[in-house]
């Protein structure tokens, strides 16, 4: 008797669809560690420029208040202050000031518009004033014996989360 030799060429229906269950489990795995790679990537970015828009903002706080050479009574309070510096032979009129909401930008003015965005997404915002460098008890509001301002800014970051950003300057030009 002959026997039949039988050929198998090819692959079976069953082993094509296991194939496929496979194939499709390990291309949602795969999207996935993308997925929160591309996610991580992007915070990571919100995150830095955040850091760095709040370091600019302090840095240039700093040397407003470095010229600073006086403050009005009652023009420097815990979120605002209206100061005079001088600056290119000339005393200027300028503003800082936020208006306590979360989200809301810090607002630089030097009176020729209505207000320049310093900074945005500013969560906190406060001014101390020290009368001495070993001042431990700051007052919310500028003084005649006022030398040290504290500044501490907030901004939101990703996820709604807080970087915070505190300085001291002391301005040089007081009489």
């Amino acid at each position: 008797m002959k026997k039949l030799i039988c050929n198998k060429l090819g692959f079976s229906l069953i082993e094509l669809i296991i194939v496929l269950v496979i194939s499709s489990l390990l291309v949602l795995v795969g999207s996935l560690g993308v997925t929160n790679a591309i996610k991580s990537y992007l915070s990571k970015k919100t995150d830095s420029e955040t850091a760095y828009k709040g370091q600019m903002a302090m840095m240039r706080m700093s040397k407003e208040f470095k010229n600073l050479t006086s403050v009005a009574s009652g023009k420097g309070t815990s979120t605002a202050i209206e100061y005079v510096a001088y600056r290119n032979g000339t005393t200027e009129t300028h503003k800082l000031s936020w208006n306590g909401a979360s989200g809301d930008p810090l607002l630089y003015d030097d009176f020729s518009n209505n207000g320049i965005p310093l900074v945005d997404q500013v969560s906190n915002f406060g001014l101390e004033y020290y009368d001495s460098y070993n001042d431990l008890n700051p007052d919310s509001t500028w003084g005649s014996s006022t030398r040290m301002i504290r500044v501490t800014l907030g901004l939101l970051g990703t996820e709604n989360i807080t970087s915070v950003f505190t300085g001291k300057t002391t301005p040089r030009n007081l009489p």
